[in-house]
């Protein structure tokens, strides 16, 4: 089994794929099954590696809090122990910030950050949205009843308004053997909702792209436009889908992600 052992902690991995090295972060609550339908096509381009942050999955859940930087160090850990000197890298949602935190403290490591579906910190709405969430998965409401709240949040009405294939989305969610424990979820959202833009994110001189769902209703795409902004030459590209848009929409997303690394590649060469 693929697990970075730190002391009394783990991290949980898996990779396929050869070639260029690109590590996928994952979003609150999610672990790295979320990526299983573009997986097949970002693997013929790259090595492409995935991994559960602490909380989540099938890595540790301790129950203490967290912060993004420690899970930005988790991050590095496995970046050393698979001996990945430099990666492209794309964090989702809660993993942008992560990814982000990571070029901050080591940006020699990083070769192109995409960042999906992420901001450059939480903002009031979207502090309401996780605060929420986090005193449905406190409360006494069934399992089946939370992912249908947060269906709502990250699924596009595109997928909602076709029933049969909606509902076995649902039932996967439901039906996830590496069911998030509630204290891992309310310690990411700790983490999350603590989290302020570093006032040197501004000076960070990486390859940017920033990609987001036209339907995003959880981190809508004003945050997209303003983490671009940020970013000297960052390229903002609006795909179909919601927050989860990757997961209806793989081929699309897939292809963004490998246009925008390979027209760098480009670039540099």
């Amino acid at each position: 089994m693929p697990i970075l052992q730190r002391n009394d902690f783990h991290t949980y991995f898996e990779e396929c794929g050869s070639g260029e090295a690109l590590v996928l972060v994952c979003g609150i609550s999610a672990d790295l099954q979320a990526w299983r339908f573009v997986l097949p096509e970002l693997s013929k381009h790259f090595r492409v590696i995935t991994f559960d942050n602490r909380g989540a999955g099938r890595s540790s859940a301790p129950d203490e809090p967290y912060t993004i930087e420690q899970m930005a160090s988790d991050l590095l850990a496995l970046l050393d122990h698979l001996q990945i000197s430099s990666t492209n890298l794309l964090g989702w949602s809660m993993g942008g910030l992560i990814a982000q935190s990571l070029a901050l403290s080591q940006p020699e490591r990083i070769k192109h950050l995409v960042l999906l579906g992420s901001f450059a910190a939480p903002d009031g709405m979207l502090k309401n949205a996780i605060s929420n969430w986090v005193n449905i998965r406190l409360s006494n409401m069934a399992y089946e009843q939370v992912v249908r709240h947060v269906a709502r949040l990250v699924y596009s009405p595109v997928l909602a308004n076709n029933e049969v294939t909606y509902e076995g989305f649902i039932q996967a969610m439901v039906k996830n053997p590496y069911r998030q424990p509630v204290h891992g979820f309310v310690r990411q959202a700790g983490a999350l909702i603590r989290y302020t833009q570093p006032e040197r994110l501004s000076n960070l001189r990486l390859p940017v792209s920033v990609l987001v769902g036209e339907y995003d209703q959880l981190a809508p795409p004003y945050l997209s436009e303003q983490l671009a902004a940020v970013f000297p030459k960052a390229k903002l590209q609006v795909l179909p889908g919601a927050h989860s848009g990757f997961v209806e929409y793989p081929a699309q997303y897939a292809d963004a992600v490998t246009n925008a690394l390979c027209r760098q590649g480009a670039h540099d060469a």
